[in-house]
């Protein structure tokens, strides 16, 4: 892909250089973010992380573990063709889900439903 503004080569925004995208707009998300998860705490969660691998596991996997292990009334389902496994500590409170993502969706759509 090109950039519509300058015609250079894009690349994915990913945590691995000094070009993290860090601009207004993330930093107005992230304190959104945070306020949300403060009105969270008071009650129960689900958290669905979507093909979270280990390439930056600090800004999404390691923080859900973590909330996971910190608030009883929180689960966690995690979709990852690869890098499914959850913590066994979590118990029934955890899911990994392997394979194809979108079929997975689906399916849990449908139980929902």
């Amino acid at each position: 892909p090109k950039c519509p503004v300058c015609g250079g080569p894009m690349a994915m925004n990913l945590r691995c250089d000094q070009y993290f995208v860090e601009d207004e707009q993330w930093n107005e998300a992230a304190e959104n973010y945070g306020k949300y998860l403060k009105q969270l705490k008071k009650g129960k969660a689900v958290l669905l992380e979507l093909g979270v691998g280990f390439n930056t596991p600090s800004i999404i996997r390691f923080p859900f573990e973590k909330m996971t292990r910190q608030y009883a009334s929180y689960r966690l389902i995690r979709l990852n063709k690869d890098e499914a496994v959850v913590p066994e500590s979590f118990g029934k409170r955890a899911i990994g889900i392997g394979g194809d993502m979108a079929r997975a969706v689906e399916d849990l759509w449908r139980l929902l439903s």
